[in-house]
């Protein structure tokens, strides 16, 4: 009888030990969070990567930030469409004096900033088809699957607007 006591007793804490070792101290059952990929331009302002594209030396004179008030597309804030919008001039297109709100695309270029990257992409992809249509609407848009993108002047050549893209693509 002693005996049974005994293993009564043993038994439990053999199995305690057991686990214990088994679970160790370095390993952990707990679940690893997987890091959700950083979205380009994520957080910043059109403003913001204007004033970015300037800093990295690219000759923008002037530029103006659009509110709901201002953009005369009246794109701004819509459903699906951009929340940030800033025009700005490239100070090699000679032809304009435009300033504030009456910048346009023509004169340099523009940065439109969106909520998600799906509605980025729908945005470059409608800008694609109506610049590919020629005419007063031709320009270059680049576009890296961000939340941002920037519409460059046809006034410039194709390697001043690959300074754009270069700069564009990067920006954080």
């Amino acid at each position: 009888m002693r005996r049974l006591k005994r293993y009564t007793l043993l038994a439990p804490l053999a199995l305690a030990l057991l686990f214990t070792a088994c679970g160790g101290g370095a390993a952990s059952s707990s679940p690893t969070s997987t890091p959700k990929p950083v979205v380009k331009h994520s957080g910043q302002t059109a403003a913001q990567l204007v004033a970015a594209l300037k800093a990295k030396g690219l000759p923008i004179s002037d530029s103006f930030t659009y509110d709901e008030n201002t953009d005369q597309n009246k794109l701004l804030g819509r459903p699906n469409q951009y929340t940030g919008k800033a025009n700005f001039r490239d100070s090699r297109t000679q032809y304009s004096t435009a300033t504030g709100a009456d910048i346009s695309v023509s004169d340099g270029g523009s940065v439109e900033v969106f909520a998600n990257t799906a509605d980025a992409g729908k945005r470059f992809t409608y800008i694609q088809a109506i610049s590919s249509s020629g005419g007063l609407f031709t320009e270059y848009e680049y576009y890296d699957n961000g939340v941002a993108l920037l519409r460059v002047s046809h006034e410039l050549t194709s390697t001043q607007a690959k300074a754009y893209q270069d700069a564009f693509l990067a920006l954080p």
